[in-house]
């Protein structure tokens, strides 16, 4: 019970890392706020949550609509009466074409509007609520350096971009007792299982799964991690090392 009556708002909640995330966390003993544009993997994990016989509330929202990210912030706090930790989990549009010239306008806009933007709305409202009770947690969820490079240009200017705003936010935000992070995940390959969420295996060389991500953040959340701040943290297995993995490189074949 390492979140044991802590609030934590998981903002782009869908099937993978977010997913594994909320489940986690709500092992760990914490109320969960899902918010997603899309309702139907979302209330999939609340239905896990549910029957487990934990807390949670899911609210639709797009967080790129500041009115919308302000009805789910008051749906929060009504609900539970505030929030501790944030996970931006929010994002998307990678893609491994990588010509510049060919790129819609319109996409390189929906890169930053979906991966910043999402990330910019709830902050702003958020931060108050957790100096009020007593500090609390930011985390976005970003990419690995080697997936920013192997991905478009607007991918990897969101995503580093993210961690940027989380290292800035660290320092601006530290007189208010809030840490704040950047969880850099390599592609997680390997789906997340059913039933209760428990590490995976121990090697190195092997899948990258979404639970890898889940114990990350569940530590950076939790009073364990109380002293660290502006961190980001690769959950890559190696591969911003260019480790050569001969089962992730067969994997891609």
């Amino acid at each position: 019970m390492r979140l044991k009556d802590k609030v934590a708002l998981f903002g782009g909640a869908g099937s993978n890392m977010s997913r594994a995330s909320a489940l986690l966390f709500a092992q760990e003993g914490a109320k969960i706020v899902l918010a997603a544009r899309t309702t139907e993997t979302m209330e999939e994990t609340a239905k896990r949550i549910r029957a487990k016989g934990g807390d949670v509330l899911a609210y639709q929202t797009d967080l790129t609509d500041a009115v919308q990210v302000d009805a789910l912030i008051d749906a929060a706090v009504r609900e539970f009466g505030g929030i501790d930790c944030f996970i931006h989990a929010a994002g998307g549009f990678f893609s491994t074409e990588h010509d510049i010239t060919k790129m819609d306008p319109a996409y390189w806009e929906g890169a930053l509007q979906n991966n910043l933007q999402t990330l910019f709305n709830p902050v702003r409202r958020i931060v108050p609520i957790l100096q009020a009770r007593g500090g609390g947690c930011l985390i976005t969820i970003s990419a690995g350096e080697r997936v920013r490079q192997d991905a478009n240009s607007a991918y990897a200017v969101a995503k580093a971009g993210m961690v940027a705003a989380a290292k800035n936010l660290a320092k601006e935000l530290y007189e208010k007792n809030i840490r704040v992070h950047a969880l850099s995940p390599g592609i997680i390959w390997d789906p997340l299982p059913d039933g209760e969420i428990a590490p995976v295996a121990t090697q190195l060389e092997r899948l990258g799964n979404p639970i890898d991500v889940a114990y990350a953040a569940l530590w950076l959340c939790s009073d364990e991690a109380a002293w660290v701040t502006g961190l980001e943290l690769t959950i890559d297995g190696g591969d911003s090392l260019f480790i050569d993995s001969p089962i992730r490189r067969g994997f891609l074949a």
